[in-house]
């Protein structure tokens, strides 16, 4: 069953009267509303969701409301409206998981990733939210009991940024002047999103740290002859580290290593902005809108300008690179990455020194591609600063020497950990993190 209605306020003499009109009624104002599914069997949730929200305006337009009392009816309404902003939605209707099914349904039969949605429950023992939130697509969980019309107004808020967002990230490729003022828009909104965000992970690094982790490649990653393999290690619970590899097209595989400033939760957000911010360089680029994510001088400027632009304030030290599995050629540029990387090939180890400024920390910093072919039988290793802090020689150069000299004789990362006598189950002084790419 589907209901629309929309939010307007009429005053008489004596009272302020709630009025929800058909879609007749509908003035060409009116359209310009957030389209909001309410999603509940009891029909009294919809009444006073619709009481809560009356005068709510977000970016100057009302919302207009969907009424469906089931699962099933909100699969068909869905299925017909492909403008819906944000779904309340309960947990326990037909079945106690009916919300938790129709959230599959929305992500993976509709490939709805765009709409955003509030899972609302009466009955938290049946969907407990630590597990709710790390296996399921939502944006927020919420008690039936503790929604006031505050909490309530917030995570309304809260939702649209986000849906306003992702929306503006399809339409970038429109037109220029709409491209220039949705990135404006969104750099804002990620920024808001940020500083909400960090007080959340601080609340519950533990939880945080496990979604941080679903963000990692997996650990072993074989593409024709070469074979990727990570390890990272935390300082706290979340990590200011940073490691990914992936496909960028048939013949070409990116791959980065990057340090946050500083470590912990506020570190280890900047990393989902990081993951975020080549993602969507990634989607870019298989629309073929834009080379980006296959040019890492441009990659780096064009990250160290959205950083400073956002005021983040923190910096990253990243390596990024493209290997050509064709070719085997690797085109790479560096941002201040230290140690730098280090290349073991038959009858020759060394460090490619590349001296460079992290981005985020200055305006006027510029990046340059280098490149390398990579051997057969040969090796290539990256280090967090982190590998630096548990290594016992005085200087860096010594320090530097012997970690060649570790990694020269040893085929994996946890045997060259076991070689540098470094146990990374016992608290680090810093993240430590190891990427390596090897060609058989």
């Amino acid at each position: 069953m589907e209901q629309h209605f929309n939010a307007q306020q009429t005053t008489t003499s004596d009272e302020d009267t709630l009025v929800f009109a058909s879609d007749a009624e509908v003035t060409d104002e009116q359209q310009a509303s957030w389209t909001v599914l309410i999603v509940d069997d009891e029909p009294e949730i919809h009444q006073i969701t619709l009481m809560a929200l009356r005068d709510f305006s977000f970016q100057q337009h009302k919302l207009q409301f969907i009424s469906a009392y089931s699962a099933a009816d909100a699969r068909h309404i869905l299925e017909k409206n492909n403008n819906i902003a944000l779904i309340l939605l309960d947990v326990v209707m037909e079945t106690d998981d009916a919300g938790l099914v129709l959230v599959r349904y929305i992500r993976e039969q509709l490939q709805n990733q765009l709409v955003r949605i509030i899972l609302r429950t009466g009955q938290p023992g049946q969907a407990p939210e630590h597990r709710i939130v790390l296996d399921y697509d939502i944006n927020d969980y919420r008690a039936k009991t503790e929604l006031t019309v505050q909490r309530l107004t917030t995570s309304v808020v809260s939702a649209l940024r986000a849906y306003m967002a992702i929306e503006q990230l399809a339409q970038l490729n429109e037109n220029l002047e709409q491209q220039v003022q949705a990135r404006t828009e969104q750099l804002q909104a990620s920024n808001q999103q940020l500083q909400q965000s960090l007080a959340e992970l601080e609340a519950g690094e533990k939880a945080g740290k496990q979604v941080q982790f679903k963000l990692l490649p997996p650990p072993h990653f074989h593409c024709a002859e070469y074979q990727f393999s990570h390890a990272l290690y935390p300082s706290e619970f979340m990590s200011g580290d940073f490691v990914d590899y992936f496909w960028a097209d048939d013949h070409k595989v990116v791959f980065y290593i990057a340090d946050v400033s500083g470590h912990g939760v506020a570190s280890a957000f900047v990393t989902v902005y990081l993951k975020r911010f080549i993602s969507a360089k990634l989607e870019r680029y298989q629309r073929a809108t834009c080379d980006h994510v296959i040019d890492p001088a441009a990659v780096l400027a064009e990250l160290n300008k959205e950083l400073l632009k956002d005021k983040v304030g923190k910096y990253i030290a990243l390596f990024y690179a493209v290997l050509d599995t064709r070719t085997a050629e690797i085109t790479y540029a560096n941002a201040g990455a230290f140690p730098w990387p280090l290349v073991l090939q038959p009858q020759q180890e060394r460090y490619l020194e590349l001296k460079s400024t992290p981005v985020g920390m200055f305006d006027f910093a510029s990046y340059t591609n280098q490149s390398l072919l990579m051997q057969d039988n040969s090796s290539i290793l990256l280090f967090s600063d982190g590998i630096l802090d548990v290594l016992p020689q005085q200087s860096t150069e010594q320090k530097l020497q012997h970690l060649l000299q570790k990694s020269s004789e040893q085929n994996d990362i946890a045997a060259l950990l076991q070689a540098l006598a470094i146990d990374p189950n016992q608290p680090l002084p810093d993240d430590l993190t190891i990427l390596k790419l090897t060609r058989h």
